[in-house]
């Protein structure tokens, strides 16, 4: 039996997406660069643009036993959120107006969000993540 993990967007609009991301370890174990949100992907803009990478406005997570750490996709993955263990927490970035772009970090930036956990391993492993984004073309 797999490692059960489920991403629902939430909500998108021309502007912003809201992502949930759930795991729950059963036998698999971690997850390495695993790709959450596939930025071109998104919906287009009014003018036909496709997205090219988020502004991570809000972060709200749950950890149990695990870190995760929310990565960037470039030629090498660049650590934007590191998550740690045991905890619950939220972030608001929105006051100046997110983090920078997601394809803005590393070279050959793609945009896109990836995760990498380290050390689930055990029933009741978990992480719960939700991530408000701001779109950029």
């Amino acid at each position: 039996m797999a490692d059960i993990t489920t991403t629902t967007k939430v909500s998108e609009n021309s502007r912003e997406v809201v992502f949930a991301f759930q795991y729950q370890y059963v036998d698999g174990g971690d997850e390495s660069a695993v790709s959450k949100i596939d930025v071109s992907a998104l919906t287009k803009d009014a003018n036909g643009n496709t997205c090219t990478g988020v502004r991570i406005a809000e972060c709200w997570w749950v950890i149990k036993a695990m870190t995760v750490e929310v990565l960037a996709d470039a030629d090498v993955d660049v650590i934007v959120m590191h998550l740690d263990e045991g905890q619950s927490g939220y972030q608001d970035f929105s006051k100046f107006g997110g983090l920078p772009t997601t394809s803005s970090y590393g070279a050959n930036g793609t945009g896109d969000v990836k995760f990498t956990t380290t050390g689930a391993g055990a029933a009741g492993d978990a992480y719960q993540i939700i991530i408000r984004g701001i779109k950029q073309y």
